[in-house]
């Protein structure tokens, strides 16, 4: 029997703080995906090196999810993309990336722009 994973995103552009007659909508289909492995970690991230090892993911991987639930510090996402370049992007505080742009065997590796943060990671491949 096969897994399922799927992402969803919404976007609204209001000038009304409850987003009531909104400018803009973004709301496309949903992406399905059929991975047979996962990881999904709470975890500290601090200053130094908070690496997640990605090697049970033999054949690919086809989503990396970075939640920075932290209020005012920066969280910065080390990886290499599918081309094997080293690739660092920096997920502010509160925000989230979202990125199909990974290397299978390579690490992802989080780190605090100072202190101790929390995240939430989800990466889901074969």
């Amino acid at each position: 029997m096969a897994d399922y994973a799927k992402i969803s995103v919404k976007g609204v552009y209001s000038k009304s703080s409850d987003y009531s007659d909104p400018k803009v909508t973004f709301n496309p289909a949903a992406v399905a995906l059929t991975p047979d492995e996962y990881i999904h970690a709470e975890m500290d991230v601090d200053s130094g090196s908070n690496v997640i090892d990605t090697g049970m993911f033999n054949w690919g991987v086809h989503m990396v999810s970075v939640k920075n639930n932290d209020s005012a510090i920066s969280v910065s996402v080390h990886f290499k993309n599918l081309l094997n370049v080293a690739t660092v992007l920096v997920v502010p505080p509160g925000g989230i990336l979202v990125t199909p742009d990974f290397f299978y065997s390579g690490d992802l590796n989080l780190i605090a722009a100072s202190g101790n943060i929390k995240c939430e990671v989800f990466i889901v491949g074969t």
